[in-house]
């Protein structure tokens, strides 16, 4: 197999291998653009994104590359030290980019950041794409008018999922999921988790599915009409040696439109939200 890889190194306005960038500097803020061209443009490709700090928002178009724009908060300063050195700390831009097979794998490296080391990512993709994306502070994370199997996890912000379609296994810690599907993949997982924030789904009226949902201190609201399970709680029960352990859980279930794809719902502390859209 011929197995293309291409390899983006940005650190400030330095580069290893490039194809396509242009560069900027506007007032305090590096704005850095790579253009990546997929080795087989006529499939369907997966975007891998990993962030330490920072946010990123996708959107599909109408073009066979992906595009990327991140932007950072310039900072250079010096520190006046005891000894009468001084210290330079300098935060540009350092964001890797690899693209194999239309597999294509972005990391930033500003690992000893904050807020203002966050690096924010705009990218654009093909209607049709993969995506696993991580976030973990300071930026949420947006998604719009892509189809495709998507892994979303941002520890300390939102998530949003715009006129998107496929399959989705999102989770949050500390931020709110909203997602608006136009479409689903049938016999997909769909999993929607967020511990402190709220969980609004909004799907077509006419989805055939199994909904599965539980929040600890939250309330569940649905636009859907649910043939809803009311037997009893799940018991789940575990020997190990001489302990013995019974784990009692409680789900709201329930079918729309004869059953279909399962589709769990799940917060401690927020809301759950299941919309109907025609």
């Amino acid at each position: 197999m011929n197995i293309k890889t291409k390899k983006l190194f940005l650190h400030g306005s330095f580069m290893l291998f490039v194809t396509g960038l242009a560069w900027a500097q506007k007032e305090d803020v590096f704005t850095e653009e790579i253009v990546i061209p997929l080795s087989q443009p006529d499939a369907i490709g997966t975007l891998e994104v990993n962030q330490i700090y920072g946010g990123m928002t996708i959107t599909g178009y109408e073009g066979r590359e992906v595009i990327i724009v991140a932007q950072q908060k310039k900072m250079q300063t010096t520190q006046t030290m005891k000894n009468g050195l001084r210290r330079i700390n300098n935060s540009s831009l350092a964001l890797q980019a690899e693209e194999s097979n239309n597999y294509i794998e972005v990391e930033s490296h500003n690992y000893s950041g904050g807020k203002n080391q966050s690096m924010n990512l705009e990218i654009k993709v093909p209607h049709e794409f993969n995506l696993k994306l991580n976030s973990i502070n300071d930026g949420a994370i947006t998604i719009s008018q892509v189809s495709g199997d998507m892994e979303v996890s941002n520890v300390n912000d939102d998530i949003t999922l715009n006129q998107v379609s496929g399959s989705a296994v999102i989770d949050s810690v500390n931020g709110e999921i909203k997602a608006t599907f136009d479409a689903i993949t049938a016999g997909s997982l769909m999993a929607f988790t967020s511990f402190n924030g709220d969980v609004d789904l909004s799907l077509p009226a006419a989805v055939k599915a199994d909904f599965k949902m539980r929040t600890m201190q939250g309330e569940i609201f649905t636009g859907f009409d649910i043939d809803f399970d009311t037997s009893a709680p799940v018991v789940d029960k575990e020997t190990s040696g001489k302990s013995y352990k019974v784990k009692l859980e409680k789900w709201v279930t329930g079918t729309a439109n004869g059953g279909g794809t399962e589709i769990i719902l799940k917060s401690h502390m927020g809301d759950l939200i299941l919309r109907s859209q025609d």
